[in-house]
């Protein structure tokens, strides 16, 4: 999986709102600071936050934004979503060489590959709410840990029964 420079630093700002109190918010500004980025790249930010409607915004010298939810309520697939312009195309439309498509699509053994991958990673992330990165690097370790055991376990299920399904 390929996390993109947006998506690292927006994961980031969005946490900064998290730590926030109810009631409080930050200026694009502030949050640029507090990440080490240019106001402009934490402002373009945030207006991919706010056309997914993850935050609100306040205009005005006393502005900034805050979560349009509490931390709890917003999964961090929906943080990935938001900064994403554009729909990823699918493994197999991406890599298709000069052709009109790939030259494996009538049967491929990379595909399950990037599927399982892929599936791992959106189980994971829906899992996991900002509240759950606001509670630090130990407490987030452990409940990561906890979803990617129970995820790999179910996935592991699914193999199995395609593998015995298979062979009847």
């Amino acid at each position: 999986m390929h996390i993109s420079a947006v998506e690292e630093y927006g994961l980031r700002c969005a946490l900064q709102l998290a730590y926030l109190a109810p009631g409080e918010q930050l200026a694009a500004s502030e949050i640029a600071a507090r990440e080490g980025i240019s106001v402009q790249y934490a402002s373009k930010i945030m207006h991919l936050f706010r056309k997914a409607e993850l935050v609100q915004a306040t205009r005005g010298m006393q502005g900034g934004f805050r979560l349009s939810a509490l931390p709890e309520a917003i999964p961090l697939k929906n943080v990935f979503a938001a900064l994403r312009e554009e729909e990823d195309a699918t493994f197999c439309g991406q890599y298709k060489g000069n052709q009109e498509s790939c030259v494996h699509l009538g049967g491929c053994s990379v595909r399950p590959v990037w599927q399982t991958l892929s599936s791992f990673f959106d189980s994971v992330l829906e899992k996991l709410s900002l509240a759950d990165l606001a509670r630090g690097e130990v407490e987030t370790r452990k409940r990561v840990e906890l979803f990617a055991k129970s995820e790999a376990e179910r996935i592991e299920k699914r193999f199995k029964h395609s593998e015995k399904t298979e062979r009847e």
